[in-house]
């Protein structure tokens, strides 16, 4: 098209223009393709075509979908879509789609969900193609132009990415041709490729969907009929959309000079339309990838003088001459897109308003048009003179006017449809609803459809979940933005921008001088981000990962702010810390020696007593703290550690710090070199960083991905990783030999035996491996050849195997191919015959190909009990494991790249990994990937750059990285393997009613101990019948009397225990008191709901008050249904039935309630025992109740016993008490040994006075019955033995007798109720699928195992003398030196394992596997791999990078292993969680049900004054408080945010000057704070202030911070009014939490899950002190080695609870599980005396240090990951559902109607002022029966007479008031009359219940009326609470009924009575006088005076 031309098409168009530039969608541009596509078939080809399903799946089960009704002839172009009627209204979504040409109707499917295959069916695509590629009918050779009359001359219906852009007119068509293999092979790789590009290059703008879809999708063939097409409702608006784009490409002026019609701008349009100019984009980009990777691939390093090279110039290689070529391309490409869409600024906004004011109208309409959907044709209006001054907001709307975006594009004049079209149905009731918020922007749809938005609510959106940001991801498409407002756009510009100025840098000679600057070449390389998208697969991640980031930044800003505090409070308290070390006095005349031991003080040696550090100056200090050097060793400040980088001097240096530990790699490094330096106490810091930021905070980046990928999959039914749909995974039988393609008639016999020998291949495959695993290092000639000729046999075997599976399958031998394990054995044949052949066999890659062998494996996991089901859940979806695995690599290749350019040549060869090369650099970027050291490379890497000039961009970057890589990337693989965990929703429902109907027929009793009992086994037997033994039948009527329970449980709310109804007054007296808390940690809470009705009428009648005549009828009604319910009810509970049958045995069997046979029930002591304690097994039947302070009091001398003996244990540590031996002498009566004693006998009391109170086993509630009470007795019993033992021997006998006396500890988790329930529900719950994932990673590890053994076994040993070259070398002594080259001392050379850490072999399978359980935690793995890697040989010594490629192996083995192992943990335990709570069974509904439970829990009622003061200054002071976003307000915000700002500018400095300008800044802002606090004090009061904890935390944080300042100041300051004044002062800048509301929601969503949190950690610790007390006991004597100092080691309670905590994050478990391993020689062993070795043990150390491993760092610590992602769900589902229902103004309404009717001093609603509260309600929550426009009042107002003919009716208009009442549907009236009833007494009920109805309690009543429908959103057993409810409240309401019924009969009566006996004259009735023959009389007038005074009468009548 030519520029006249394209002018003429501009002119005819304007109309339809928008604020875009140009036509072009999504992130690129895009042809100009006609808004209609032909829709009439073509008259020589009648056929139906199939066509793929794109975008989102058809529809949510059960909703109406819309149809379409499109003409059969219409033709193309703009006007035909004016004929488009939608008959309802339907979901779309701003996308295209091919039509079909002969669709007429279009009608909707319901598509079943697909199984998830990989193999390929005979209707799929060659290749995996995006949905957002499939409506860019952009694939053309030329620009589709328009005829002369207006029509588009070629068929556009063609799927463009389908075909690759070759349509049927380009590409003729012969009827017989075939092609051949070859072109088969050609055409797919073109077509290939060209769907690359389109997914790389974009530009022609293809659309950034989620929902990628296959070419090989669910074929719509089968939904075909009569030659309609089925589409989906999202098709229909993907259709209507792409009509709906503005017909005309350029618009406005890019650039300011370019304008519509420049022939530049369309010359540059058509070229980057050009159908190859996308390829050759991509081609570009992968000649630009190729060219970086071969330059990258020379190695270059630090040269040997350690000074870097300096290069001047540009062109050194020809790499870089190819390099600037391709960048002068895309320089040009850049620009083109430039002058096209213009460059930032919108093309239709004049650059010139940027310099006017007159437009700020247009810039506030603009804004608005941003917000609500953007409109373009908004006139300029201007806004007056500039008289009236430029404002701040003035000035900001001018600026922000150019920048201004429509969020999305205005519809075109043709695609509006007729405003006939019926409103939508898909609006769900009761809770269903998924309208967004009316305050939100309409969306695209909803302004181009306008009648799918009620005229009543303009502002409504009908969506559904997590649509909106579906949308407007997609809105991009009908508006092409400006270059650098895309995402490519900037990333494009960015790197282009990078390598001009690298090349003039480059050039000039300033890029590698003196100083480096690699920052922009390393920006160059992000031109290949585009790579990233380069799959299918990999761009639907991308994609998933940009609906994501909204959410996942708003995550981030709040980590962010919580990782500053964390720093500021580091300088705080650390500044200068790390600067301080021993130092090593001069002894031989050499300089003084900077040892790396931190310290805080060294021992004087004048006096030999301990001396303060000296400063920097030379100075001592004032303080001694920390390690005290040695003598002949001074502690003084000097550099820190690292160069510097180690630091908490400034906040960017403790920033770092903050980062390290939020990684939890390395931290406990910086934290005990701190407590060196400071105090013990400093570890609180590093404990609170690791719990906050790692185990918190971090994991919401896990919530968020979880939950934003569940959410796309839920809606788009695809996996959020690839277009693979989600389906069952269908199990083949046995080897997947069964026929699936249906041609197969039969079994031949030969197939039917073959099939008998499936276990003797597994076999085969295991003796395989296992001959194979006997290979070591040092076998014999023999033993080798037996391993050949052993593969050799088993080789053939399986190659048998194969030709006969092959064989069996004929005449149907294809069938073979069908099956995935057919290929994979297959393959695995092949493999293992080529490995055989001997030129292979000899050579040195064959141990890394005996991976073929080993591979066999998998056949045994496969027959594993539970392995089967397991893997085929966690590798369900293969497909996304592959394109996650693939996007890993990928942007690894890509980090790498970039660390090339910033450090390839910096750094030494020494140093492993020094990005000397790519693959070094691929292995640096995956080592912090993997945060595994990842402080090795960043500190290597900044200690090289520092005196380059690049330290800080490099940490940066690296840093970065790791929190890029480390909890984003990593954590979507766990979202990966959870997607497979995932129920279908509409089986949900059906598991439910399994799953309760399980738990219904569930017993308490244990089945084992049922089997034992000898009364059960007896059974009962018949007896006489007589006076004195009555028939079975009376006995069990009887029987069921004495135990049955009130069947009807007033039931309400969140489903809650009952309360017994046997409390006495003594006991509810007690309630009022402290031990209700005490009884509520052991036993829990009973206050609860589940009253029974006639308990609630007793309670109510027994408390209430002075006589009121409406209670009394209330109390009357439940007095009359809990009659009735007692008196009909016949149903039996199972418990009940158990209580039968137990009271049955007891009749027969007397001694079987007997305690010991002893005890009866009426014996005194028995009595006793049993108001002490609980019964087990359930309530006694006949025995006495527990008494509730008894228990309590009881329950808390065991508790302090308990913890008497615990604290003992942390006083008498084994040093303790070896020393006191030594002192004192082995006595057995030493206090410890006394103490010990007297705490076990509590323990022993306990257990008598339980099996005294219930009997031991075989009574009804005998001890052992409880999982606790066995707990217990096996506590009592190890503690027992141990006292004995110790007390007959003293000091006791061996490790394992000390040992016992951790299992006291235990008792805190069986005397705490919460902590029981934590462990049953979290641990004991899912311990069966840990378990199964526990065998499934060592299984994992057998055949790794056996490879490593065959690759390195004998390999990586090394002599101890790094100077020799070999084994022949290593012999004799060498001189070794520990400082320098000072203080050497000869060593003996030894040829051994190495042991960077521990000490580790590949030399057989043992010492193999262990290494690799080791690291498959990833905790030491780059240390094995790193000695991997420099392998010369055998007998070589080995050297730095040597054999790079071995590194391969260990990537493999840490990518399945710890990174698919580890999060197939946190999966499970994620499932676990879900499943235990509820969660994963949860429908839609239930799930926003519980949502909205937790908003209304969240919510409180308001505590403001009801009037607003009088008096000026207080109403000032109270207008302050109350405004939150006033002047006042922000200026507060502003000075937190500057006192955030002055902490964070505090920095170690050796004088105090500063430090006094901080002090004086500080106290000028704590002024205004406490200013500001006793303002909004007075204004509110004391009693409406303190109901805002935020209020009372700024009470305590303004006057501390102001008083401690003060002191500091001007009086004094020692440590403790320091650390006070530090504390109150960074407590200031939390106050920014509540300032911004992200801030605030996130920390209200953190604290939602504390209670959970909290009891975990509560468990968690008591597992801590359990092992830290074990620990003690077993090595608190043992022998320091490699890794243990005076802090690290075992010998006192707070260093092993510290050294636990720590391992407990993986790190340095296994380096001390070697060391306590330590035996003789290496230490001294004594064969008497417990307390005389040193030696550790090697059973114990393996036992302990891997169970702990096992039970912390892979359960508990995921289970925090598993808490917080359950509970972050509240947050991303309340983005759509009911929740939506609910604004902030109905709720601030809801709470201001409260305050005005609730008892001010409880908070408490009284049943007087329910009437009136329920009148209040407004909104979702109205109630009121008549609505607001037929209240009397509105009636009266409406219907006023103003005519002077008025006194009849009293001003009214009868007929307009008659008219209105017509109006009424009474119907509905009805309806509400009866929801306003029950809501009425249900709340009466709640009422009696607690004596007045609380906020919550209210909110959860509306809620259940207003907003959900139960039987969709309550759980079962909720729903049976709930109906039984609703029955009770029926009954009442019927009763209500019968009494106004009667009542109205009474007072008639009574009326009538009196009327009679009244004189008519009193009646104000003329008399009328009746004649004895009355003729007809006329019909009264409406107005008549008999009339009007009559029909009240009637009215009442009727």
């Amino acid at each position: 098209m030519n520029a006249s031309a394209g002018g003429q098409y501009n002119t005819r168009h304007s109309s339809n223009s928008s604020s875009s530039a140009i036509d072009l969608s999504g992130t690129g541009l895009g042809t100009v393709v006609p808004p209609s596509p032909a829709l009439r078939p073509s008259d020589n080809d009648s056929r139906g075509y199939t066509r793929r399903r794109l975008s989102w799946s058809a529809a949510e089960g059960g909703q109406d979908h819309p149809r379409l009704n499109l003409p059969a002839t219409s033709e193309p172009g703009p006007s035909n879509l004016a004929v488009l009627q939608v008959e309802e209204d339907p979901f779309f979504s701003s996308v295209d789609h091919p039509l079909r040409k002969d669709s007429s109707v279009f009608s909707t499917s319901h598509p079943d969900a697909s199984s998830t295959s990989l193999h390929s069916t005979s209707n799929s695509d060659a290749d995996t193609v995006p949905d957002d590629e499939d409506e860019a009918h952009l694939t053309r050779k030329a620009q589709p132009k328009m005829d002369g009359r207006g029509h588009w001359p070629r068929d556009l219906s063609v799927d463009s990415e389908r075909s690759a852009g070759v349509t049927s007119e380009s590409r003729p068509r012969r009827r017989y041709d075939t092609p051949s293999p070859l072109q088969c092979t050609g055409i797919a790789i073109k077509n290939a490729f060209r769907r690359a590009s389109m997914r790389v290059a974009n530009v022609r703008g293809h659309r950034p969907s989620i929902r990628l879809q296959d070419g090989n999708e669910d074929s719509d063939s089968d939904a075909m009929l009569d030659g309609r097409e089925t589409v989906t409702q999202r098709d229909v608006g993907e259709r209507l959309a792409y009509r709906a784009q503005p017909s005309i490409p350029l618009r406005g002026r890019a650039l300011g000079f370019l304008g519509p019609t420049n022939p530049l701008r369309w010359r540059l349009y058509n070229l980057l339309i050009h159908p190859y100019t996308e390829p050759m984009i991509l081609a570009l980009i992968i000649v630009n990838a190729v060219v970086l990777v071969v330059q990258a691939s020379r190695t270059l390093l630090l040269p040997s003088t350690q000074v870097p090279i300096t290069i001047t110039g540009y062109f050194h290689t020809w790499e870089d001459f190819v390099i600037f070529v391709l960048f002068i391309l895309f320089t040009v490409e850049a620009l083109a897109r430039v002058c096209v869409s213009g460059l930032l600024l919108d093309p239709e906004v004049p650059t010139s308003s940027l310099f006017s004011l007159s437009f700020s109208k247009l810039a506030r309409a603009m804004s608005a048009n941003s917000a609500q959907g953007g409109n373009a044709n908004v006139p300029i209006v201007r806004s007056g003179s500039l008289a009236r001054g430029l404002t701040m907001r003035r000035l900001y709307d001018n600026l922000k006017k150019p920048f201004l975006l429509p969020s999305r594009a205005p519809p075109p004049s043709f695609a509006r449809v007729p405003t006939h079209m019926p409103p939508s149905s898909s609006t769900l009731q009761h809770g269903k609803n998924y309208s967004e918020d009316p305050e939100l922007p309409p969306t695209f749809l909803s302004r181009a459809m306008r009648s799918d938005v009620p005229k009543s609510d303009p502002d409504a959106l009908v969506s559904l979940p997590f649509s909106l940001d579906i949308q407007l991801a997609r809105s991009k498409l009908v508006r092409n933005i400006p270059y650098l407002r895309q995402s490519w756009g900037r990333v494009d510009s960015v790197a282009v921008f990078g390598f001009w100025v690298s090349f003039v840098l480059a050039t000039l000679g300033l890029e590698r001088g003196t100083y480096h600057i690699g920052i922009f070449r390393a920006l160059s390389v992000l031109r290949i981000a585009r790579l990233l998208s380069v799959t299918n697969g990999t761009a639907t991640i991308m994609h998933s990962l940009k609906i994501a980031r909204s959410l996942l930044a708003n995550v981030v800003y709040f980590i962010i702010f919580a990782m500053v505090l964390f720093s500021i409070i580091g300088v705080q308290l650390f500044k200068g810390s790390l600067r301080r070390s021993c130092n090593l006095l001069p002894v031989l005349g050499e300089n003084t020696t900077q040892l790396t031991q931190p310290c805080g003080g060294h021992i004087n040696a004048s006096t030999l007593a301990p001396s303060p550090y000296l400063q920097l100056e030379g100075t001592p200090a004032g303080i001694i703290k920390g390690f005290i050097c040695p003598l002949g060793q001074v502690c003084q400040e000097g550099q820190n550690p690292f160069s510097g980088v180690e630091s908490f001097d400034t906040v960017y240096y403790a920033t770092l710090q903050t980062v390290v530990l939020a990684a939890a790699n390395t931290w406990s490094q910086v934290m005990y070199q701190i407590i060196e330096s400071e105090y013990f106490l400093s570890s609180i810091f590093f404990i609170s960083g690791i719990l906050v930021l790692n185990l918190w905070l971090f994991n919401l980046l896990v919530a968020v991905i979880t939950n934003t990928f569940s959410a796309i999959r839920d809606g788009t039914k695809r996996s959020a990783f690839g277009a693979a749909s989600l389906g069952p995974v269908v199990e083949e039988r046995e080897e997947g030999w069964s026929v699936v393609t249906g041609r197969h008639l039969g079994q031949n016999r030969l197939k039917i035996w073959w099939s008998y020998t499936c276990w003797f291949w597994v076999f085969l495959a295991l003796a395989a491996l296992a001959v194979q695993a006997t290979a070591t290092a040092t076998m014999s000639t023999m033993q080798q050849k037996i391993i050949e000729i052993t593969e050799r046999i088993t080789t053939f075997a399986f190659d048998i195997e194969i030709v006969v599976r092959i064989a069996v399958e004929f005449p149907a031998w294809r069938d073979f191919f069908q099956h995935g394990s057919n290929w994979l054995d297959l393959i695995l044949a092949i493999g293992c015959s080529v490995i055989q052949i001997p030129v292979i066999h000899n050579s040195s890659v064959y141990p890394w190909l005996t991976i073929f062998q080993l591979a066999r494996f998998y056949r045994v996991i496969l027959v594993v009990p539970r392995m089967r089901h397991l893997i085929l859940t966690v590798f369900g979806n293969m497909y996304g494991l592959v394109n996650m695995t693939l996007f890993l690599m990928l942007i690894n290749f890509l980090a790498a790249l970039v660390g090339i350019q910033l450090i390839q040549g910096d750094m030494a060869g020494t140093v492993t990994m020094n990005f000397g090369q790519l693959f070094n650099s691929f292995l640096a970027v995956y080592q912090i990937f993997s945060a595994e050291n990842w402080t090795t490379v960043l500190y290597n890497a900044t200690d090289a750059e520092l005196s380059l000039g690049q330290a800080v961009i490099v940490s940066t970057f690296l840093s970065c990285w790791l929190l890029f890589a480390n909890f984003i990337v990593m954590q979507m693989f766990i979202a990966v393997i959870n997607e497979n965990f995932s129920v279908a929703e509409e089986a949900k429902r059906k598991m439910q009613e399994s799953n309760y109907s399980e738990q219904l027929r569930q017993t308490t009793s244990n089945r084992w101990i049922s089997k034992l009992n000898p009364y059960l086994m007896l059974g009962t037997k018949s007896t006489t019948v007589n006076a004195e033994n009555p028939s079975s039948t009376s006995v069990l009527a009887e029987e069921e009397t004495l135990v049955r329970h009130d069947p009807l449980p007033t039931h309400h709310g969140l489903g809650q225990k009952r309360n017994p109804s046997s409390t006495s007054s003594r006991s509810r007296h007690l309630q009022q008191s402290s031990v209700v808390l005490l009884h509520e940690l052991f036993a829990g809470s009973e206050a609860v709901d589940d009253i029974p009705l006639l308990d609630l009428y007793r309670a109510r009648s027994e408390s209430r008050g002075p006589e009121d005549p409406v209670e009394h009828e209330t109390d009357r009604y439940f007095d009359i249904l809990a009659r009735l319910k007692r008196d009909t009810s016949n149903s039996k509970d199972p418990s009940d039935v158990r209580s039968t049958q137990t009271v049955n045995l007891i009749r027969r069997y007397p001694t079987y309630d007997k305690s010991f046979w002893i005890f009866p029930q009426t014996n005194r002591l028995r009595r006793l025992c049993q108001k002490i304690v609980h019964p087990s097994g359930g309530e006694r039947i006949f025995g006495t109740p527990p008494s509730n302070v008894a228990h309590t009091f009881f329950q808390l001398a065991i508790l302090f016993a308990v913890f008497g003996s615990v604290t003992t244990e942390a006083i008498a540590t084994p040093l303790y008490r070896r020393n006191y031996y030594m002192q004192h002498g082995p006595t057995r009566g030493a206090w410890f040994n006394i103490t010990e004693a007297a705490f076990s006998l509590m323990l022993v009391v306990e257990f008598l006075i339980k099996i005294i109170a219930d009997g031991f086993l075989f009574t009804p509630n005998a001890y052992i019955r409880s999982i606790w009470n066995i707990l217990d007795f096996v506590i009592m019993v190890g503690v027992l033995a141990n006292v004995t033992l110790t007390l007959s021997f003293v000091g006791g006998l061996t490790r394992s007798i000390r040992a016992l006396k951790a299992l006291q500890a235990l008792r805190f988790m069986t005397l705490i109720e919460k902590m029981r329930r934590t462990f049953e529900h979290l641990i004991l719950a899912g311990f069966t699928r840990i378990l199964d994932a526990a065998v499934l990673a060592v299984l994992y590890l057998i055949p790794f195992s056996v490879w490593g053994t065959n690759i390195f076994a004998g390999r990586m040993n090394k002599c101890n003398d790094t100077s020799v070259g070999g084994i022949g070398d290593c012999a004799n002594e060498y001189v070794n030196t520990i400082y320098g080259n000072s203080f050497g001392f000869p060593v003996p050379r030894a040829w051994d394992n190495p042991a960077p850490s521990t000490k580790f072999s590949f030399d057989n399978f043992p010492a193999s596997m262990l290494i690799l359980f080791e690291i498959v935690s990833l905790e030491g793995w780059i240390d094995v791999m790193s000695i991997a890697m420099s392998i010369t040989g055998p007998g070589q010594q080995p050297q730095p990078n040597a054999s790079q490629a071995n590194a391969i192996f260990f990537v493999i083995y840490n990518l399945l292993g710890g990174v698919v192992i580890l999060t197939l943990f946190v999966s499970i335990i994620i499932g676990n969680f879900s499943s235990r709570t509820g969660s994963a069974l949860l429908t839609q509904a239930q799930r926003e049900w519980i949502d909205l439970q937790k908003l209304i829990k969240r919510l409180r009622p308001s505590k403001r004054p009801k009037i607003r003061p009088s008096s000026p200054f207080r109403s000032w002071c109270y207008d302050r408080a109350i405004h939150k976003h006033g002047f006042w307000a922000r200026m507060m915000t502003f000075v937190f945010l500057v006192q955030m700002v002055v902490l964070m500018t505090k920095a170690f400095s050796p004088t105090e000057v500063e430090d006094d300008w901080h002090t004086v800044f500080s106290l000028v802002l704590t002024m205004i704070y406490v200013v500001d606090t006793s303002i909004r004090l007075y204004g509110l009061g004391w009693h409406s202030f303190r109901a805002n904890g935020w209020n009372l935390f700024d009470v305590v944080v303004a006057s501390g911070s102001f008083t401690t300042t003060f002191i500091v100041h001007f009086y004094f300051s020692n440590v403790g009014i320091l650390l006070l004044q530090k504390f109150f002062l960074v407590s200031i800048a939390f106050k920014l939490v509540q300032r911004v509301d992200s801030l605030n929601q996130l920390f209200k969503t953190g604290t939602a899950s504390l209670p959970v949190i909290l009891n975990l950690l509560a468990l968690w610790l008591t597992f801590i002190l359990f092992f830290a007390i074990m620990y003690m006991e077993v090595f608190g004597l043992t022998k320091w080695y490699s890794g243990e100092n005076s802090y690290q080691n075992y010998q006192t309670m707070g260093s092993a609870f510290l050294m636990l905590m720590f391992m407990s994050t993986g790190e340095g478990w296994n380096q001390f599980m070697h060391d306590y391993t330590i035996a003789y020689p290496r230490c001294t062993q004594v064969p008497y005396g417990i307390y005389q070795t040193d030696c550790g043990s090697t059973a114990w150390a393996f036992s302990m240090f891997i169970a702990w491993n096992l039970l912390s760092m892979y359960i508990f610590v995921n289970m925090f990951t598993g808490v917080i992602v359950e509970s972050f769900s509240y947050v991303f589902q309340s983005s759509g559902g009911i929740l939506r229902s609910i604004t902030r103004r109905e709720i601030r309404a809801f709470k201001k109607a409260w305050a005005e009717f609730s008892d001010p001093s409880s908070g408490l609603l009284e049943r007087p002022n329910l009437v009136p509260f329920l009148a209040k309600l407004s909104g979702v929550f109205e109630v009121r029966i008549y609505p607001p426009q037929y209240s009397t009042t509105s009636i009266l107002a409406a219907c006023q007479d103003k005519s002077k003919k008025d006194d009849k009716t009293g001003g009214i208009h009868v007929r307009k008031l008659n008219r209105l009442l017509n109006k009424i549907d009474f119907k509905e009236i009805r309806k509400r009359r009866g929801v306003y009833n029950r809501i009425y007494h249900e709340a009466n009920v709640m009422f009696y219940r607690r004596g007045g109805i609380s906020f919550t309690d209210m909110l959860v009543l509306l809620a259940h009326h207003k907003l959900i429908d139960n039987r969709e959103a309550l759980g079962l057993k909720e729903l049976e609470m709930r109906e039984e409810m609703l029955m009770m409240v029926a009954g009442l309401v019927g009763l209500d009924k019968i009494e106004s019924h009667f009542r109205k009969i009474f007072l008639r009566q009574r009326f009538l009575r009196g009327r009679d006996k009244a004189p008519v004259a009193a009646r104000g009735i003329p008399t009328i006088l009746i004649d004895a023959t009355p003729g007809t009389p006329p019909p009264p007038s409406p107005s008549s005076p008999l009339t009007s005074r009559t029909s009240p009468s009637r009215s009442d009548h009727e």
